[in-house]
């Protein structure tokens, strides 16, 4: 059975960490509704940081509706991605959409970097 939790080891916890990424990302993909950076790290996984800014998504409600539908994304895909620290940004628009088309537009960025994967 495969571990489908979300444990703090496959979070960004500190600034340190979201600076490494800011600094030099490897990895940069990007939507009309999402841009995500990621550095591929020593780690034994994948870890996830989501940045939703309040003058993007005014709305609390909003803002943490599309946080948990990140990390189900994440939760459910960490086990296909390489060791990688990703962070998640939004764009302004993102509230107006179901949270289906929002499922679909993350899928696609994450598709896009599984096929990034470092060879070793």
């Amino acid at each position: 059975m495969v571990d489908q939790r979300f444990p703090k080891t496959c979070r960004l916890l500190d600034s340190l960490a979201y600076e490494q990424v800011f600094k030099k990302p490897d990895v940069r993909v990007s939507n009309k509704y999402f841009l995500i950076l990621g550095r591929w790290t020593g780690f034994e996984q994948a870890r996830l940081g989501v940045i939703v800014a309040k003058k993007n998504i005014a709305r609390a409600n909003q803002r943490n509706r599309i946080k948990r539908l990140v990390r189900e994304v994440f939760r459910v895909r960490k086990t296909s991605l390489a060791p990688i620290d990703l962070v998640v940004m939004t764009r302004k628009g993102l509230q107006e959409l179901e949270n289906s088309e929002c499922l679909t537009y993350i899928h696609d960025l994450i598709k896009e970097i599984e096929k990034k994967k470092p060879s070793i």
